[in-house]
């Protein structure tokens, strides 16, 4: 009986650190991530989505099974990604400035959007850190 508590109790614990992850989106208008306008912070399956065009886009706090994608359009509509990958990174503006990005749960294949080009959840959509 011990034994069936503990493991019990070790299966909460994990439950409970894998909803903890607090994700790391952060802007900035100069390239190479060096300084930030904006910083939001979520789990996964959210769009940051500051106003305004910025030339690097810094993802931390996270784990490398999460897919993240770069937008040069608000809102991480899928036709405006411009880059792919996972886990923590920097990634600087092409030939268009950056405007959002998406953070994907551990086997998200895309985003989940609805037909007005918004998340599928509003509540999972990134919060600005002040």
């Amino acid at each position: 009986m011990q034994l069936n508590t503990f493991f019990t109790a070790l299966v909460v614990v994990a439950a409970a650190n894998h909803g903890a992850i607090a994700t790391t989106v952060q802007f900035s208008t100069t390239t190479g991530c060096s300084s930030f306008q904006d910083t939001y912070q979520g789990d996964c399956n959210f769009c940051s989505d500051p106003p305004g065009d910025f030339a690097s886009v810094k993802f931390s706090d996270l784990p490398s099974s999460y897919r993240v994608t770069i937008h040069n359009e608000d809102k991480c509509t899928p036709a405006s990604q411009v880059g792919q990958g996972f886990g923590a990174a920097c990634w600087n503006k092409g030939g268009t400035a950056l405007r959002s990005a998406w953070v994907a749960c551990p086997g998200q294949k895309r985003e989940m959007m609805r037909g007005d080009n918004t998340t599928a959840d509003a509540a999972n959509k990134a919060t600005l850190v002040a």
